[in-house]
C-alpha cells in the first residue's frame, strides 16, 4: 500500500511492511481468505439463526403484500373421493338376540302374544290351547281338501246357516256370518304374519313328526298345498240352490254337491268373502315362496 505525501503530492510505497507492522503480502492473503470464508460459510451462518427469533419474524405480517397475493391462503378443498373407492365402514348395530322357543306343549302364550302383536284383529280366534297343533291340523285338512269340524271349532259363528223364505236358496245373511273373520284375514300384514310363522316353524315341524310325516316333508310344503286348495275353490256369483236332507242342507246342483269339502265350505262363505280370502292367501303364499 502507498501513503499520500502532502509535500510531494505523490503516493509513496512502503517497503515490506504497512504502518501497523503487518507485511503487505500477509494482509492480501488474509483478505482473500476472509472473502472466501464468507462465501463458503454463508449457508452455514444463515442456518445458525436463533429459532425463537426466526419464529417471531415469521409471525409478523408483512407490511407490503402484492395485490395478486392474498394475505391469507385460501382454505384447502378436499379432493373428491372416487366413485369406486371403498368408504370407511360405519359401525353397525349388533344383530338381534335369537328368540328362544318354548317347548311345543308350553308354546301357547308366546305364540299368542307374538301373533297378536303382528295381527291383533285375530284375537277372537286365538283362544284355547294347543294353538300351533290346531293350526297345523287345520292346514293338514286343507292340504288334503278335507274339512274336519273339530278342527274348525275356533271359527265360532254367531248365527247358524240360513236360507231364504222359500227354503231353496242360501240367504245373504248366511254369508254375512263370516264377515268378522274374513275382515280380520283381509287386514293381515303379510310380512308381519310371515315373521311369526318363520319363528315358530320348528314347532310346526314337530307336529308334522307327530302326524307321522317323514323328516323331509316340511311345513312350507304343507301350507303351499293348503293354500292351493283354497285358491282352487270356485267363485259362484248369484243364487245357489239348496235342499234340506234331515238336518243338513245339500246343494241342488249335482256338480256342486260332488265338490270336495273345502270347495263346499268356500261356497257357504259366499263369493265376496271367498274372493277376499283367496287374495290374502295368494299374497301370503307369494311372500312364503319369496322368503325361501
Amino acid at each position: 500500500m502507498g501513503r499520500y505525501d502532502r509535500d510531494s503530492k505523490r503516493y509513496s510505497r512502503s517497503k515490506g511492511k504497512q504502518a501497523n507492522g503487518i507485511p503487505a503480502w500477509l494482509t492480501i492473503i488474509l483478505m482473500l481468505t476472509g472473502i472466501a470464508a464468507g462465501f463458503f460459510l454463508r449457508p452455514v451462518a444463515d442456518g445458525l439463526v436463533d429459532p425463537l427469533k426466526h419464529l417471531a419474524e415469521l409471525a409478523i405480517t408483512p407490511k407490503t403484500v402484492h395485490p395478486d397475493i392474498a394475505a391469507t391462503p385460501p382454505p384447502l378443498t378436499p379432493s373428491p373421493v372416487p366413485a369406486d373407492a371403498n368408504p370407511e365402514l360405519e359401525p353397525t348395530s349388533p344383530p338381534p338376540a335369537p328368540i328362544i322357543l318354548p317347548t311345543l306343549d308350553s308354546s301357547d302364550n308366546q305364540f299368542r302374544t307374538q301373533t297378536l302383536t303382528a295381527a291383533p284383529e285375530l284375537a277372537p280366534w286365538l283362544v284355547g290351547d294347543n294353538l300351533i297343533r290346531r293350526f297345523i291340523l287345520l292346514a293338514n285338512d286343507l292340504s288334503q281338501s278335507q274339512r274336519t269340524n273339530k278342527h274348525l271349532d275356533f271359527l265360532k259363528l254367531s248365527q247358524p246357516f240360513s236360507v231364504n223364505s222359500t227354503g231353496t236358496l242360501i240367504a245373504p245373511a248366511s254369508y254375512q256370518r263370516y264377515k268378522p273373520f274374513v275382515s280380520a284375514i283381509d287386514q293381515l300384514d303379510a310380512d308381519a304374519v310371515l315373521r311369526v310363522y318363520q319363528t315358530f316353524k320348528p314347532l310346526g315341524q314337530q307336529v308334522l313328526a307327530e302326524l307321522g310325516y317323514p323328516d323331509d316333508y316340511t311345513v312350507d310344503t304343507l301350507l303351499s298345498k293348503a293354500a292351493a286348495a283354497i285358491l282352487n275353490a270356485p267363485i259362484i256369483e248369484g243364487d245357489i240352490s239348496v235342499i234340506k236332507h234331515s238336518i243338513y242342507y245339500h246343494y241342488t246342483d249335482p256338480q256342486l254337491e260332488a265338490m270336495n269339502p273345502v270347495n263346499k265350505q268356500m261356497l257357504r262363505m259366499g263369493p265376496e268373502n271367498t274372493r277376499i280370502i283367496q287374495t290374502k292367501v295368494a299374497a301370503l303364499l307369494a311372500k312364503l315362496h319369496g322368503e325361501r
